[in-house]
């Protein structure tokens, strides 16, 4: 039943209210710690800081559609990855993480010479590509085909344009993640996974490093990252609060995201400048430039350590876009299953009476479907 109450049409001074807000909060936001005093760099060091070793991640998070349109996110990608490798030019053991497969293949389409760069920096260990999958997808909604599709499309990518494929699965905003991830992750070539959401105040947890078990057994080396994926000023702060909030748990080595996201941006000068004076202070921890591979490498590769087991989903961040846009998650799920069918009576076709399989359309169908599953979309 249209409108059967459950939503009201958005008017246009609705949306150009909402997108108004939205835009100042991502502009705006950043000022706040300057409000609540939260720049003080000159904070003591507690006296056990110095037996942990901080992998500070490079990173932005980028919406490629949220309040703006997808073209737009065509853009931040392009200025986001330029300015990673101009930082990398400048400082030389700054490393970056970036993930979505459907980025890089933007970056094929339109600048090769950009991709030639972005190949060289992977290729010296400086450019993480995680995620495996075609872009950062919601987990609830799609169905388990369209799962593994993510990480078929996203791997097959990564090793066309870029010489190999993702080791670490990451969705650190998606809101929920789902008890059967573990399987799908591993069947991708993954044996790690990263995520932000829920928080510790949405879910509790034995511990932010842990092996995530699914339903069938598989298991996953998971992190969920702590405080937050964005950090546009000096670090110094963010390892702060990340120490207090892990010193009781059972490992010593833990990741730190930085760098402006949301709209992109990644790694500032003045992220890179405070790691930089880190690296020298007095019992300061252990800080340096790092890529979510070279971090699960290195805790895997302590013999006494134990993490806990969870088998459980992940739930739940944001609950009530699981019930908004009905329209959008019906027209999802009618995509999916028009394309399975489809691509089973083809198959039956081809063999049968030897017609012709459009492998490619079903490819390019299959990855609008999956861009649209985008976790801020769906």
């Amino acid at each position: 039943m249209k409108n059967s109450g459950y939503s009201k049409p958005l008017t246009r001074r609705k949306f150009v209210g909402q997108a108004a807000t939205g835009s100042a909060f991502v502009v705006l936001n950043p000022l706040s710690g300057i409000f609540n005093g939260k720049t003080e760099q000159n904070s003591k060091w507690p006296d056990w800081a110095g037996k942990y070793r901080v992998h500070m991640i490079g990173h932005a998070h980028i919406d490629p559609v949220w309040l703006w349109p997808w073209p737009e996110g065509v853009s931040v990608v392009y200025s986001t990855f330029r300015s990673a490798l101009d930082r990398m030019n400048e400082t030389p053991d700054f490393k970056f993480t970036a993930s979505s497969a459907q980025f890089y293949q933007w970056i094929a389409d339109n600048d090769p010479a950009m991709l030639k760069e972005i190949r060289k920096r992977v290729n010296e260990g400086r450019w993480d590509i995680a995620g495996g999958w075609w872009i950062e997808p919601d987990v609830n909604i799609p169905g388990g085909e369209a799962l593994v599709r993510q990480g078929l499309y996203g791997q097959l990518t990564f090793e066309r344009l870029l010489g190999r494929r993702s080791k670490v699965a990451t969705n650190p905003d998606s809101f929920g993640h789902t008890g059967t991830l573990p399987q799908i992750i591993r069947g991708q070539g993954m044996d790690n996974y990263i995520f932000m959401r829920p928080g510790i105040h949405e879910k509790e947890l034995p511990a932010d490093l842990f092996w995530w078990e699914g339903i069938d057994g598989s298991r996953v080396m998971t992190y969920r990252i702590p405080i937050s994926y964005n950090d546009t000023g000096p670090v110094r702060k963010r390892i702060m609060d990340s120490l207090a909030q892990l010193k009781d748990q059972p490992f010593t080595s833990f990741m730190d995201y930085y760098g402006a996201g949301d709209h992109g941006g990644g790694a500032t000068k003045e992220n890179i400048r405070s790691i930089n004076e880190l690296k020298s202070e007095k019992d300061a921890p252990h800080v340096f430039y790092s890529t979510t591979e070279n971090y699960f490498k290195e805790v895997r590769n302590i013999s006494n350590l134990e993490l806990p087991v969870v088998k459980d989903d992940l739930q739940h961040h944001a609950v009530g876009c699981y019930t908004a846009e009905s329209e959008i998650k019906k027209g999802n799920r009618q995509s999916e299953a028009a394309l399975i069918t489809a691509e089973k009576i083809s198959a039956i076709g081809s063999v049968a009476w030897d017609a012709n399989y459009p492998a490619k359309d079903f490819t390019t169908a299959w990855q609008r479907v999956l861009f649209l599953q985008f976790h801020d979309s769906l």
